[in-house]
């Protein structure tokens, strides 16, 4: 039996249990060594010693991380490149001969710090010594998960000999069966559930609710996600764009036709009376809230970011706003019939089923595997 520790996690959402589970499904042993807070030691005493808590003094999680190699002996480590100790976890796995298989979660091949909304000089600092790490680190990882079209295009320009150890793997998700009547007369209209950031262009999302509103176009919509997750990685996330989205939302009265809320750990049970996802992002491939979405039938309407083409086929299984304009295709949408919404919506159920998967998921994440 192959044993895999994950490291680098700063919290545990359900994203991450779906690859404990399709570990586990391919026979592997699995444990996780979580940073996190007190809620940690909770999770882990319900997840019968999935979770170890290695706690937040940057020392201390060294010397657990240590312990835990010694003691669980680990076949694998997926590090998950979320802080400045990456480089760490990779170069004293490899010491202790096990393999690496290194996660690159976001912008951080380029220096990205958007999330953090900061232009403070520390946060250039800190963006750019996390940069550097990471370059490090594909230097000396066994396997690269790129997630992102965007993640392989910068490796192949800037460290082409590391090419070879890419693993291109997108999000998926457990798909459930799929119910037509299910999509049938539902009342509410649009949902955005995602990270109230820069890259999301929510404010256009809010004018564009604004343009149906003074239109007085009938729908309901929801914004889910202002001020984001709150753990020690994403605290600050989103804070002053959101502060700024919702003050604008705020001063074009959209109280009567949308909803706003902060972050919610079960979206996925916020999402199945909805009709359309809009996710206006600059990178669409492979959001897990998005694939989550059209999974439950929800009919995807989204902006031409990075690899929009592998999700979303415009008037096919969703939407695409080429032009950018969001009103124009929520009128669209709004326009279906409703045999025209089921179809659409099996379309994108079966975009989902067919290559989303977390079947699909298996293969990619045997690869590599010792």
């Amino acid at each position: 039996m192959s044993k895999i520790l994950i490291v680098g996690l700063p919290f545990f959402p359900k994203k991450y249990q779906y690859a404990v589970d399709a570990y586990r499904e391919l026979g592997c042993e699995v444990k996780v060594l979580l940073n996190t807070d007190d809620e940690g030691k909770s999770e882990a005493s319900k997840s019968q010693g999935l979770i170890e808590y290695a706690g937040k003094n940057n020392l201390i999680r060294m010397i657990i991380f240590i312990k835990v190699l010694i003691r669980f002996r680990p076949d694998n480590i997926d590090c998950y490149n979320y802080s400045i100790l990456s480089l760490m976890y990779v170069l004293l796995s490899r010491a202790f001969g096990v393999n690496v298989r290194f996660w690159i979660i976001g912008g951080e091949l380029v220096g990205d710090r958007q999330n953090s909304n900061s232009n403070s000089f520390l946060m250039k600092i800190y963006a750019n010594v996390k940069k550097k790490l990471t370059w490090f680190c594909l230097k000396f990882t066994n396997a690269i998960f790129a997630k992102e079209l965007h993640h392989v295009d910068a490796i192949k320009n800037k460290l082409p000999l590391a090419v070879k150890k890419i693993v291109q793997i997108h999000n998926c998700v457990p798909v459930p069966d799929f119910e037509p009547d299910t999509r049938r007369n539902l009342t509410l209209d649009f949902l955005y559930a995602n990270a109230v950031i820069e890259s999301r262009n929510v404010i256009s999302l809010i004018n564009s609710f604004h343009e149906l509103q003074r239109e007085n176009i009938k729908f309901r919509a929801a914004i889910y996600g202002f001020s984001s997750i709150s753990n020690e990685v994403y605290a600050p996330r989103g804070f002053l764009y959101s502060e700024v989205a919702l003050k604008h939302y705020k001063s074009l009265n959209l109280a009567k036709n949308v909803e706003v809320q902060g972050f919610v750990k079960d979206i996925n049970q916020v999402m199945k009376p909805y009709r359309f996802f809009v996710f206006p992002s600059d990178v669409i491939l492979a959001n897990y809230a998005l694939l989550e979405a059209m999974s439950y039938g929800l009919v995807p309407i989204v902006y031409p970011g990075n690899g929009y083409d592998k999700l979303v086929n415009d008037g096919v299984n969703g939407f695409v706003a080429f032009d950018n304009d969001l009103a124009k295709a929520f009128r669209r949408a709004l326009s279906l019939s409703d045999e025209e919404y089921v179809n659409m919506s099996k379309l994108a159920y079966e975009t989902i089923s067919q290559n989303f998967s977390m079947q699909v998921w298996l293969k990619k994440l045997n690869s590599n595997l010792r």
